[in-house]
C-alpha cells in the first residue's frame, strides 16, 4: 500500500488539522470533539444542520461545512460512524438555544449512534429535531425506500435545506424541505475498481481486478450492487442505463426540472467526469426533461475507489432559487 500518511490511528486527526488550517476563512475545529463546524456561526435562532459520519469519504462532509450548509460535522474513525457521545457532544459545544436540524444518513452506525446523540441532546432541553436519508436505488426495492442507504444525492438537501436554514426558516420548514428533497432524490452508482483501506492496507474488494468489468449499483463501502455486473460500456450506453435505472425508479415525469448530481467516488478524472455529465444532459433532454441545474467532481468519495454516482432532484421554483443561493464552503462557493 503506498499512500500518504503518519500511522492509522493518527489518519483522521491529523487530516482534520490540515483541513482547518487550509480553509481557516470558513471552517474550524471543534473544541472538544473531533468536529468540524463554521468558523464564523450563524446568527442565533438560526436552525443549524449538523451531521456525523465516518471518515474516509472526504470532502464528505467536512468539506460541505459553512455559510448556507451545515454548521457542524462530527467525523467518526475511519469508515465508521461517531459515537453517540461523540455527537452529543459536538451539538453540545454549539448549543446556542438555536433549533438543530440533526441529519442523518441511513446506514446502520448512524442510524444508532444518530438516535442516542438526539435523545441525550432532548433530554439536555436542546430543541433539536432529526431526519432520515436515503436515495440508493441499487440497495433497496422501490417498496422499500426507507431500507435504502444515503448517499451522494444528500447534497441536494444540503445545499436546499441550508439555505433555507440561512435565511431563517423555522425548525418545521426545514424538516418538511428535507423531507421534500429526499423524496424527490433518487441515486445510482457504478464502480469499476476497488480501492484500499489505508488503516488496514487491504483491498475493499477483488473481483473487479485484472477484467473490463463494471460493478451496477456499488455502495460507499464496497457493497456489491447484487453481482450485477456488466462489460464496461461506453459513456453513452452507462449514460442511457443509470439515466432509466432512476427515472424508472420514483417514477420521474417527461416535464419535470431535474438537478443532476455526477460525483466521482475517488479514481475517477474529471475528463470522465464531463464526458458523463454530457452523456447524462443529452439523456434526460431527450427523454423530456428540464435541466435546472448540476455539480459535477468529487463530493463523496471512498479513497480511491474508481466509480460514479449519479443522482437527480425534482424540484420546483422554490427548491431551485434555494439551489441557487450564496453559500461558502471548503467544497462549494456559490455567489
Amino acid at each position: 500500500m503506498k499512500k500518504i500518511m503518519n500511522e492509522p490511528d493518527t489518519l483522521i486527526a491529523d487530516e482534520l488539522q490540515g483541513f482547518a488550517k487550509i480553509y481557516s476563512r470558513q471552517v474550524k475545529l471543534a473544541d472538544s470533539v473531533t468536529a468540524v463546524v463554521r468558523a464564523v456561526p450563524k446568527s442565533a435562532g438560526k436552525v443549524k444542520l449538523v451531521m456525523g459520519n465516518g471518515g474516509g469519504h472526504e470532502p464528505a462532509v467536512i468539506g460541505w461545512v459553512g455559510e448556507g450548509m451545515f454548521d457542524c460535522d462530527i467525523v467518526g474513525d475511519l469508515f465508521s460512524a461517531p459515537s453517540g457521545e461523540k455527537m452529543f457532544q459536538a451539538i453540545e459545544e454549539i448549543d446556542d438555544k438555536s433549533p438543530v436540524l440533526l441529519c442523518i444518513q441511513n446506514h446502520a452506525g448512524d442510524v444508532i449512534n444518530g438516535n442516542i446523540a438526539w435523545k441525550k441532546a432532548v433530554k439536555h432541553g436542546i430543541d433539536i429535531r432529526k431526519v432520515l436519508f436515503y436515495d440508493d436505488i441499487a440497495s433497496a426495492p422501490r417498496e422499500e425506500n426507507e431500507e435504502r442507504r444515503g448517499i451522494a444525492g444528500m447534497l441536494f438537501y444540503a445545499k436546499i435545506v441550508g439555505a433555507m436554514a440561512e435565511a431563517g426558516a423555522s425548525i418545521e420548514e426545514c424538516a418538511e424541505m428535507f423531507e421534500r428533497v429526499r423524496d424527490n432524490t433518487r441515486t445510482y452508482a457504478a464502480a469499476y475498481s476497488s480501492c484500499t483501506h489505508p488503516g488496514t492496507g487491504l483491498k475493499m474488494f477483488e473481483y473487479l481486478e485484472n477484467n473490463d468489468l463494471m460493478e451496477m449499483g456499488m455502495g460507499v463501502h464496497g457493497e456489491g450492487g447484487g453481482d450485477n455486473r456488466i462489460p464496461m460500456p461506453k459513456a453513452g450506453r452507462l449514460a442511457e442505463l443509470m439515466a432509466d435505472a432512476l427515472i424508472q425508479d420514483k417514477p420521474y415525469r417527461p416535464g419535470e426540472s431535474l438537478l443532476i448530481l455526477v460525483n466521482g467516488t475517488g479514481a475517477a478524472t474529471a475528463m470522465e467526469l464531463n464526458i458523463l455529465y454530457n452523456e447524462l444532459e443529452k439523456t434526460f433532454r431527450s427523454k423530456g426533461f428540464e435541466i435546472a441545474g448540476c455539480r459535477v467532481g468529487n463530493f463523496l468519495t471512498t479513497q480511491e475507489l474508481a466509480g460514479v454516482s449519479v443522482s437527480i432532484c425534482s424540484v420546483d421554483d422554490t427548491m431551485k432559487e434555494l439551489w441557487e443561493r450564496p453559500c461558502d464552503c471548503p467544497l462549494w462557493v456559490q455567489k
